[in-house]
């Protein structure tokens, strides 16, 4: 079939003739102009509503007993907070229809976060005398449902690249089986069991150890050798969290040296949360593993996509590296003040990220909010096939310092040329 691929460059006629307009300079000022009015107010509300949603926090904060939180914290709840605001005007203001529910997905991600403000006062201001509330949060929440909407968020719009002609059930249906399927072979053990982490290996061999050294210590030896508390203890080999049989007495007295330094302090919260941080790791492997699905379809068929979408998607990847570096670090970190120190360095690295997603999420806005903008997204509706990448000052930058346009033709950022296409 032979079609008319539409470059950018043919573009701008296109849209001063679908909107009447002459080539005087006060009418191509007009629509500028217009274009910048039009996202000037919807800042304004973005900006309005973010900052009443920070005052709501503020004065949680002030009126409210509550843990300790650090400010790098807030201001990463703050920017994810604005991300997602931003994500969700995407939505409402989205002229190409498939593209909808992806934003609307980031939207319930980043927003979704807004319950993190929640943790701080379980156990404080609500809930008062239930011990495990706090827990209960951060098992089902913090490092369950939250990255759940992270992996749903990501692999959907994989799905729509891979699949763009199914409908958006369709769609929705190959998201949830394969998120909602991974999410479940791992989770099931604490929805099962809201104790389950107490139950695991390590927690058993740790009190089993804790309660040897209290007895040494009772009886007058304040600094048992792991051989000495070997002695008095019965741990056992275990096989996928079942127990297995008994250790032989080098492996017991191995195993107690390794678990002595957990008894200090809160070290042994390390070992408690060890198989839920293997779930997040678990979750981010796959949005990563997706993205480059994502990427390595689009090398090799090119499929014309939304402006700024590729690289919204890209930020992801460095996105789940970093939750995946971070909870590797948890789980092989020991002392729990170390914990603290990973987690407050996370937080900047992460922080850099949501920065630069807030920057192509407004763009993206910005773009569908304006005159070529809306023409370019329908045209992608009705002509999907036969209309070129949308480039811009990144696209151009990458191409030209990085990039052979030559040996990438119609590739990624080097968009198809104008003419007849077989």
């Amino acid at each position: 079939m032979e079609g008319v691929i539409v470059s950018q460059p043919s573009i701008e006629p296109c849209i001063a003739q679908s909107f009447s307009l002459t080539s005087r300079p006060s009418a191509r000022i007009f629509v500028v102009h217009n274009d910048e009015e039009v996202f000037v107010k919807i800042a304004r509300r973005i900006l309005s509503i973010w900052v009443g949603s920070l005052l709501v926090i503020a004065s949680l904060l002030i009126l409210l007993p509550h843990r300790p939180v650090s400010v790098i914290s807030l201001i990463n709840l703050g920017v994810t907070i604005l991300v997602g605001i931003i994500s969700l005007y995407v939505f409402r203001k989205e002229p190409n229809p498939k593209n909808r529910p992806i934003f609307i997905n980031f939207a319930a991600f980043f927003l979704g976060a807004t319950l993190f403000i929640v943790s701080p006062f379980v156990g404080k201001a609500f809930l008062v005398g239930e011990p495990f509330a706090s827990f209960y949060f951060y098992q089902y929440f913090a490092v369950g449902f939250h990255f759940f909407l992270l992996a749903f968020a990501v692999l959907y719009v994989v799905f729509d690249t891979l699949f763009n002609e199914f409908r958006t059930i369709s769609k929705y249906f190959l998201t949830f089986l394969v998120v909602g399927g991974t999410f479940m072979y791992y989770y099931h053990p604490v929805f099962e069991n809201p104790k389950y982490v107490y139950t695991t290996a390590d927690i058993v061999d740790f009190r089993e150890v804790d309660a040897a050294v209290r007895q040494l210590k009772a009886e007058g030896n304040e600094n048992p050798t792991p051989a000495q508390i070997a002695a008095i203890t019965s741990l056992h080999a275990w096989n996928d969290n079942e127990k297995v049989g008994m250790l032989f007495e080098d492996q017991e007295e191995k195993r107690v040296a390794e678990l002595l330094p957990y008894l200090e302090g809160n070290n042994f919260i390390q070992l408690l949360y060890r198989p839920l941080h293997l779930n997040v790791i678990y979750l981010n492997v796959l949005c990563v593993f997706f993205i480059f699905v994502f990427f390595g379809y689009q090398y090799k068929n090119d499929p014309p996509q939304g402006a700024y979408i590729e690289k919204i998607i890209f930020l992801f990847l460095p996105y789940s590296s970093l939750e995946i570096l971070h909870y590797y670090a948890y789980i092989k970190s020991v002392e729990y003040a170390g914990y603290l120190s990973i987690y407050n360095v996370g937080q900047y690295l992460t922080i850099v990220t949501l920065l630069w997603l807030l920057l192509f999420f407004s763009l993206r806005l910005r773009f569908i909010t304006s005159v070529k903008g809306e023409f370019y997204e329908r045209e992608l509706v009705s002509d999907s096939q036969h209309i070129s990448r949308w480039r811009d000052v990144f696209d151009s930058l990458v191409v030209r310092h990085f990039l052979n346009p030559k040996a990438l033709h119609g590739r990624f950022f080097t968009p198809r040329s104008a003419g007849r296409e077989t």
